[in-house]
């Protein structure tokens, strides 16, 4: 079973939002992440998921600011009105480790 990230994402059907989930408490050193990550529904095919990207900067996630490249960041549309989604993200770090998180996305 693949580890679920601490935030639970929340949108309403006609909103495009941007989600990021931060990397930085599993990173040793200076490990980074690296490369282009994978970001893929679970369940169905309801979701759009575009404009997957690292954080070329320090960004903001659950109140905590997070410096570059410790943060995956992507764009989601669609959904289905009260229904719990599983967004599963997959990123490779400089250091050779791949980590793997499912976000959970709840359409109100």
């Amino acid at each position: 079973m693949t580890i679920k990230a601490k935030q639970i994402q929340q949108k309403s059907p006609g909103e495009t939002m941007q989600a990021r989930v931060s990397f930085q408490d599993l990173l040793v050193d200076s490990d980074v992440l690296t490369g282009t990550p994978t970001v893929a529904e679970q369940t169905t095919t309801d979701l759009t998921i575009t404009s997957v990207e690292l954080n070329g900067s320090s960004v903001t996630v659950l109140g905590e600011t997070v410096t570059a490249n410790n943060v995956v960041m992507f764009k989601v549309a669609g959904g289905t009105e009260d229904k719990l989604y599983t967004i599963r993200v997959t990123v490779s770090t400089t250091g050779g480790s791949t980590f793997v998180r499912d976000v959970l996305l709840r359409i109100e």
